[in-house]
């Protein structure tokens, strides 16, 4: 399905819901994909509401129905096409079927299988056929491609799954005058990053909540930044050492920058997500337990930039925050590594890359 553009060709990302950090991440493929001879383009489901960073490439926001996703595509022309969806979005299945049908090159941006539930035969066998009708697979890490069939992986390219710390701004203000502003009265701080309610739970915020219930300590504080955070847990905190800040959004992500500076260990016991990326951009620790973790623990080095303990073990998740907090040079050491490594392993540049290389073997196909 050629296009009349001249040399420019186009790639569509077809997606979901939008989450608000992918904007940015969007812009900037935008910006690079166009010096590269590319129009970078979305549809998607919806655009986050909390969403305040205006998009710069072009965004349509349709309701999942397959018919009216094969009339924008055939409306677009696209050269290629990028699949950011779930299997369990019914337009999976007559989408990459249709795709095929018509030629067009296609790439699955996957994890490489369920994280969640590696167990499950099921999602493993749609896993590959899924993976065996894409053209192409755009992985978060090169650890997703142990979760894909020897035969398949020559198809596969590697994109980092980060954020884009390009547009994180610059913080002037002093850990105290960013304490103040907020009020937050801890002399040190563990902060917990991510949404809270989703997926059951499964960031363990409460297991944060039951450690400082019962910490002794009047110099560390916690604080929670996110939202989810239901009822019961909140009548769980200790109002003596936890503050729950809630969502923190703004377009410039000033808010939430200032609180990753302020803080001096971040700790989310369970999926680290994303959180984990921005942690370690603002140069703190990560503590987290062996659970279901998703492919960004990669970026975690224990020992190095942070600690990964016993899944369920608060024992050890306590000691190892009360470790960094009390060894001040450990702390500026694990700083300093945290800063390095997730620039090293998780810059926008080279997620933009992996994305890059695999739409060039789509349209030279």
């Amino acid at each position: 399905m050629p296009n009349d553009r001249g040399s420019m060709k186009k790639v569509l990302l077809i997606s979901n819901r939008v989450m608000h950090y992918r904007v940015s991440t969007y812009n900037y493929f935008h910006r690079r994909f166009r010096e590269s001879g590319f129009e970078f383009s979305v549809i998607a489901d919806c655009l986050q509401k909390q969403n305040q960073i205006l998009p710069e490439f072009e965004l349509r926001e349709l309701p999942l129905n397959f018919l009216k996703y094969r009339k924008a595509i055939v409306d677009a022309q696209p050269d290629a096409v990028i699949l950011f969806l779930w299997m369990k979005d019914l337009i999976t299945w007559p989408l990459i079927h249709w795709l095929k049908l018509r030629k067009i090159p296609f790439a699955w941006w996957t994890k490489g299988g369920n994280w969640d539930a590696r167990e499950s035969r099921l999602r493993y066998q749609l896993s590959n056929y899924v993976h065996a009708m894409s053209d192409a697979l755009i992985l978060y890490s090169a650890s997703c491609r142990e979760l894909v069939k020897p035969g398949l992986r020559s198809k596969s390219f590697v994109a980092n799954n980060t954020i884009n710390f390009s547009d994180f701004p610059a913080v002037h203000e002093s850990k105290e005058e960013i304490k103040k502003e907020f009020g937050i009265p801890f002399e040190k701080v563990v902060i917990f990053i991510g949404r809270m309610g989703v997926e059951k739970g499964r960031k363990r915020v409460d297991h944060l909540i039951d450690i400082f219930r019962g910490l002794d300590r009047k110099d560390i504080g916690l604080v929670l930044v996110g939202s989810g955070l239901g009822e019961e847990l909140k009548a769980r905190m200790n109002p003596r050492n936890t503050l729950y800040l809630g969502e923190v959004h703004d377009a410039q992500n000033l808010r939430i920058s200032k609180l990753c500076k302020m803080a001096d260990v971040c700790a989310i016991p369970g999926h680290v997500g994303l959180g984990l990326n921005q942690a370690l951009y603002w140069g703190l620790p990560v503590v987290t337990e062996e659970c279901d973790q998703p492919p960004e623990i990669s970026y975690l080095k224990p020992g190095r930039n942070g600690f990964v303990v016993p899944h369920n073990d608060l024992a050890s998740l306590q000691d190892r925050m009360l470790y960094l907090l009390d060894n001040d040079r450990v702390r500026a050491d694990f700083s300093r590594h945290a800063r390095e490594d997730i620039l090293n392993e998780a810059s926008i540049e080279g997620m933009f890359c992996g994305f890059k290389d695999c739409v060039n073997y789509l349209t030279q196909r």
